[in-house]
């Protein structure tokens, strides 16, 4: 298991918890199944860069895209951790 996948899998479970989003829930707001969701989360499959830019340019997600990227956050710009 590549652990830069387990940590963004880790982070993608985060921000569904922080939704108070089941796990099928989740899956369909982005429109992906839920096991390939599972999957991410567990980190056995890699999150593709097109599940990253649905999650970013999904308007209730959006706000968590630098934190999930970069650790970072400008709350500023409206750019939030699950935490916030």
């Amino acid at each position: 298991m590549n652990p830069d996948t387990s940590l963004v899998g880790k982070k993608i479970r985060q921000i569904r918890e922080a939704m108070g989003l089941s796990r099928p829930k989740f899956a369909e707001l982005l429109q992906v199944p839920p096991t390939t969701l599972k999957n991410y989360e567990l980190g056995y499959r890699e999150v593709g860069g097109a599940f990253l830019v649905a999650l970013s340019q999904h308007p209730e997600l959006h706000k968590y895209t630098l934190w999930l990227l970069s650790d970072t956050t400008v709350p500023e710009a409206g750019q939030v951790s699950p935490e916030s």
